[in-house]
């Protein structure tokens, strides 16, 4: 009980109370949480997920795993909710909102976050996995799931290539694997951005949160939360187990894997 109280107070009630901050600021000094996400997704996010890779200490094996871990986990979680949509006779567009709602977590401004402030760079460094195959599979594989197939092929690939993590994920990895050097003051530059996306994110989760009318479609909205919250962790724990993921690694993923709904989702 301790242990839990701790996590409460140390680790989850700072994100809220700056989450706090931004939603003051949407409801009552009136700011557009606009500029902010984009600043966030176009400048902050992208640096956070180069530097935490290129500082990052992990070996090809474990990047494989908690990249496996991710779309394993997102895939089982889709696949339910796919099937609960079925049963319950859900309409498809709202059996599509239902799998969207399930499989894509708030990995970034919120599972970023946590991780960082439980478990310092280790943390961090694991979660920048999740987060990065989870934005990359939002903008391809959430894109023809909230489409139905009715978007072309050239269309998705139009929405990809403008997705600014992409390219950090993968500038990332091959200067890690590589052992390219960034130069000083370039990668001080990326540094200093990087510290900044967290702390905005979290103001950007307050004024998302401030922008909130109201919920009226609780037949889809509750199944979809309880495979979020409720299946999502139970799922990563078994697909942590059958590929052996242990330590830091496991702690974090499953962290990543029991957030709440990114917000994205009602963009697709």
């Amino acid at each position: 009980m301790r242990a839990i109280l701790d996590v409460l107070v140390n680790n989850i009630l700072p994100i809220f109370l700056v989450a706090t901050i931004g939603f003051w600021l949407r409801r009552r000094a009136g700011l557009d949480h606009r500029v902010l996400s984009r600043t966030v997704f176009y400048a902050l996010s992208p640096c956070l997920v180069f530097s935490a890779l290129v500082t990052s200490e992990l070996g090809g094996r474990q990047l494989a795993q908690l990249a496996s871990f991710t779309v394993l986990t997102m895939l089982l979680v889709g696949s339910a909710a796919w099937l609960l949509g079925r049963l319950m006779g859900l309409s498809r567009l709202d059996r599509t909102a239902l799998i969207l709602t399930a499989v894509f977590s708030n990995a970034g401004n919120f599972g970023l976050t946590i991780n960082e402030l439980r478990y310092g760079a280790a943390g961090l460094s694991h979660a920048i996995i999740y987060f990065g195959v989870t934005t990359t599979l939002t903008y391809t594989a959430g894109i023809f799931i909230a489409s139905m197939g009715k978007m072309s092929p050239q269309l998705a690939l139009k929405k990809l290539v403008r997705v600014p993590p992409l390219y950090a994920v993968l500038a990332g990895l091959l200067v890690a694997w590589s052992g390219a050097t960034v130069p000083a003051p370039l990668m001080s530059a990326i540094d200093i951005a990087a510290t900044g996306a967290i702390p905005l994110m979290l103001l950007l989760l307050g004024m998302q949160l401030a922008n909130l009318d109201g919920l009226t479609q609780w037949r889809s909205a509750l199944p979809a939360v309880s495979l979020r919250l409720g299946l999502g962790p139970l799922v990563g724990l078994g697909v942590a187990a059958a590929i052996g993921l242990t330590g830091v690694g496991r702690s974090a993923m499953l962290i990543q894997a029991s957030m709440p709904t990114a917000v994205v989702t009602t963009v697709l």
